[in-house]
């Protein structure tokens, strides 16, 4: 299994967070998302099956991660998810006006063959009260990775009860 990329996204004055990671050999697959917040605003999975028995698998699966990856910043930069944002995040629909620009690089180019085609994924549905419209999260944005926002939070839980104990 490759370890995932992370990028964070600035779109229509919102900061969005972009995933992609590989679920291993076991499920080859690769999964990408948008998120705001806790919100998922896109997602896109491709399997890579008939590649597992590839000698250069690591190499080939990280090149389609890459490309992976860089479309749907690319497709989130050119505002293919504007209607869904509108849609799951009422009262911050994106201004036309605002410009886009990524906060962190996206991977450098890599030459890549052929990727599988994505299979787009429906996000998850959001229910119809009020409670429900709001993200997780909402107001907690980090530049940080998700992997040191939940490292440190782990290190803070088991200093907080080593205090307690």
């Amino acid at each position: 299994m490759i370890t995932g990329f992370n990028t964070n996204v600035q779109h229509r004055g919102l900061l969005f967070h972009v995933q992609t990671e590989d679920s291993g050999r076991a499920l080859p697959h690769l999964i990408s998302h948008v998120y705001y917040g806790g919100t998922i605003i896109a997602s896109v999975k491709s399997d890579y099956s008939d590649r597992i028995g590839s000698e250069d698998l690591d190499r080939q699966v990280r090149v389609l991660m890459e490309a992976q990856h860089k479309s749907m910043i690319s497709r989130l930069e050119q505002g293919e998810f504007d209607g869904v944002i509108a849609e799951r995040l009422p009262g911050r629909v994106p201004s036309p006006l605002a410009q886009t620009e990524p906060v962190t690089e996206p991977p450098a180019p890599v030459e890549s063959p052929e990727p599988a085609s994505p299979a787009v994924m429906p996000g998850s549905g959001l229910g119809s009260s009020s409670e429900s419209r709001r993200s997780f999260g909402a107001g907690v944005v980090s530049q940080k990775p998700l992997d040191e926002v939940i490292l440190e939070y782990l290190v803070e839980k088991a200093r907080s009860s080593r205090k307690k104990g």
